[in-house]
């Protein structure tokens, strides 16, 4: 059965294709919110999984503000006010429903509850993390080397509980600090690495690229390796089953294919990600069109790409995913279904 096809018929038949898919309930299909549209009242949806593209997306609260990331459904909008003031909001383009968050400064890794007024600020040691996911109870976030720091929720909370008569400007929770064996060497490649939780796993994914000065970023492969908590070890693996990766910073995502009605195993969706993970676009605005300056060739340029990780053909073994390096990356969020 096609649900996706039958789900885009009608509201009416969206329910019911929620209903019989118990496992879809209140989830939905991964969209691309297209970049370098920030002062447009309308922006550039694809679904990949749908194969279509949306030109007249209206999100005019999004005018101005640019699209952080997301959760769900949800966008994250951040409107840059200068020495690293963050404006940030919640916008459901689905509902039109937004939700106002206090300021955050861009250095801190801020921490909020329901109801604060402010954002509890902790203050990062050391290298800045390249990505980060909730999974089971615990922030798990990883840097340049392939060991993992792990904040558990609750422990949040009771920093928060604790701190929050005297209202620090910043406070202290506790982290817990993995080395975690990577048997994998990856010497002659850059790697950018993204965190993905999916049924109940963690999931290192390293994509590996090559840089040359005629390009910046050129993709050529994916590995997958999920944690083995109990040894503290990257156990790489040759197959997803039928779960579909969607790779993105920090907004990464796991959904089952078979959920859906596809017939599609061990995908990996991505998109032009740049080579900086903690870079943001409003850091690079004076970059723009510096590739054309330079005269460098941005011919043969996508913004998204699809990899199989079961791909056992070396001739097309490697991808070579020339990203466009004119246009920031876009962000994944999630399309409900009703």
């Amino acid at each position: 059965m096609d649900c996706m096809s039958i789900s885009d018929v009608c509201k009416s038949w969206r329910r019911v294709v929620a209903q019989e898919l118990s496992g879809c309930q209140g989830l939905g299909f991964p969209w691309l919110l297209m970049s370098g549209e920030k002062d447009k009242r309308v922006r550039t949806c694809i679904s990949i999984l749908q194969e279509q593209e949306w030109e007249s997306f209206r999100t005019p609260e999004a005018y101005g503000r640019y699209c952080w990331g997301s959760y769900q459904e949800w966008l994250i909008l951040v409107r840059d006010l200068g020495y690293y003031k963050l404006d940030i909001g919640l916008f459901n383009p689905f509902t039109q429903k937004q939700v106002d968050l206090p300021g955050a400064w861009n250095l801190c890794l801020p921490f909020g509850v329901p109801g604060a007024q402010s954002w509890l600020e902790h203050k990062r040691d050391g290298e800045p993390f390249v990505d980060s996911v909730f999974s089971n109870g615990s922030f798990y976030l990883i840097g340049n080397d392939y060991n993992i720091c792990e904040i558990k929720g609750a422990h949040i909370f009771a920093a928060i509980k604790r701190d929050n008569a005297s209202a620090p400007a910043a406070f202290h929770i506790e982290r817990h600090y993995h080395e975690v064996i990577m048997p994998d060497e990856h010497e002659n490649n850059g790697v950018l690495k993204y965190l993905v939780e999916s049924c109940g796993e963690l999931l290192l994914v390293c994509r590996l690229y090559c840089t040359k000065p005629d390009v910046v970023l050129v993709t050529h492969y994916f590995e997958v390796y999920p944690l083995d908590f109990s040894r503290m070890f990257w156990k790489r693996v040759e197959s997803l089953g039928d779960q579909i990766l969607f790779l993105g910073k920090c907004c990464s995502r796991s959904v089952s294919s078979s959920g859906f009605g596809l017939n599609v195993t061990d995908r990996i969706c991505f998109s032009n990600d740049h080579a900086v993970p903690w870079w943001n676009k409003w850091d690079s605005e004076h970059l723009d069109g510096i590739s054309s300056h330079l005269g460098l060739d941005n011919s043969g340029t996508k913004d998204w790409g699809i990899f199989s990780l079961g791909n056992k053909n070396h001739e097309t073994l490697s991808i070579w995913f020339r990203g466009n390096r004119g246009r920031w990356g876009p962000v994944w969020f999630t399309a409900p279904q009703w």
